[in-house]
C-alpha cells in the first residue's frame, strides 16, 4: 500500500472512531461530563502512569506541540497547567474535539490539519513536541522524528511514545494468541490482523498502518538528538493469552505494571536537542 493510502486510511480510522470515545459514559455527547469520563477512563483506567509520565506542570509558560490529540484528554493537561498550545493531526475529527474539549473548559489551542511528515511549524518554535501512540501509524515514522527535530528549539524535549515491539501484548496476545493459535496471521495477514488493534465500529472499513518498535529500533530513531533515556509502560491482564488473561484479572493493575514493566505495550522516548 503506498504511503499516502497509509495516510488515508489513518484519517479514515481516526475520523469515523475518534480516539478514546468508545470508552465515554452514555451521557450527551461531546459534553463537559462525556469528556471527563473519557479523561478518567484514561488516566484511571488505561494508563494510570501516564500523569507522571507528561509530567504537565512542568511545561507552565511553554509552547508545546502535540502531534495527534485524540479526544484532546492530554492536550487539557498540559493547557490547564499554563503551556501554549498547538495541535497537530491529521483527523479533523480529532481537532475538532480538542477545541470543544478544553472549550468547556475555558482554554484555546492552535489547531492545524496536517502531516507530522511535513510539519508546518517553522524551525524552533516548541519547547516541548509531545506524541503519544501515534507516529508508529505514520508511514515515513523516520521523517516524522526528523521534523519533530527540526521545529523543536535548542535544547527542547521530545516525548513520543510508540508502540513496543518487544512486550507482553505484542508476542503472547497478538502473535502468539491471535496469529497463531487463533490463525489471524493465515486467514488475515500481518497487515491487517495488526490493523484490528484499533478499535473500529461496524461500518468503519479503515486499514490504519501499526507498527511496533524494538528499544534498539527507537534509540536510532532518536540519534540526532542530544540525550535520549527510555522507558517502557502499560501491563495489563488482557495483554496476556487466556486463560491466564482470566487469571490476572483478579490482580490490581499496579501489581502487574511496577514488575512486568519491562514488557510494558509502550516505549516513550524523552529526548533532548542539543543547544
Amino acid at each position: 500500500m503506498a504511503a499516502l493510502d497509509d495516510k488515508l486510511e489513518v484519517r479514515k480510522q481516526w475520523d469515523g472512531d475518534p480516539c478514546g470515545a468508545e470508552t465515554a459514559e452514555p451521557v450527551a455527547e461531546e459534553s463537559a461530563r462525556w469528556y471527563a469520563s473519557v479523561r478518567e477512563h484514561r488516566y484511571g483506567v488505561y494508563a494510570p502512569w501516564l500523569p507522571g509520565v507528561i509530567d504537565a506542570g512542568r511545561w507552565r509558560d511553554a509552547e508545546v506541540l502535540e502531534i495527534g490529540v485524540g479526544l484532546g484528554s492530554d492536550h487539557l493537561s498540559f493547557a490547564q497547567a499554563g503551556a501554549r498550545m498547538h495541535a497537530l493531526d491529521l483527523s479533523a475529527e480529532h481537532l475538532r474535539h480538542t477545541q470543544q474539549h478544553l472549550a468547556h473548559h475555558g482554554l484555546t489551542t492552535r489547531a492545524q490539519l496536517g502531516d507530522a511528515e511535513n510539519n508546518p511549524w517553522p524551525d524552533a518554535s516548541f519547547d516541548l513536541v509531545y506524541s503519544f501512540g501515534v507516529l508508529h501509524h505514520t508511514p515515513g515514522t523516520e521523517a516524522a522524528v526528523r521534523e519533530v527535530l527540526r521545529v523543536l528549539r535548542p535544547g527542547g524535549t521530545a516525548l513520543i511514545g510508540l508502540y513496543h515491539r518487544d512486550s507482553w501484548f505484542y508476542w503472547l496476545r497478538t502473535m502468539l494468541f491471535r496469529g497463531v493459535l487463533c490463525l489471524g496471521l493465515a486467514r488475515l495477514g500481518r497487515r491487517r490482523m495488526l490493523s484490528e488493534i484499533e478499535h473500529r465500529s461496524p461500518g468503519n472499513d479503515a486499514l490504519p498502518l501499526v507498527k511496533v518498535y524494538s528499544r534498539r529500533q527507537v534509540r536510532r530513531l532518536f540519534a540526532g538528538f542530544e540525550h535520549v533515556s527510555l522507558s517502557t509502560h502499560c501491563v495489563a491482564a488482557m495483554h496476556f493469552p487466556p486463560p491466564l488473561s482470566l487469571l490476572l484479572l483478579r490482580a490490581p493493575p499496579r501489581w502487574l505494571e511496577r514488575p512486568l514493566r519491562f514488557g510494558g505495550w509502550y516505549v516513550i522516548a524523552r529526548a533532548t536537542k542539543a543547544r
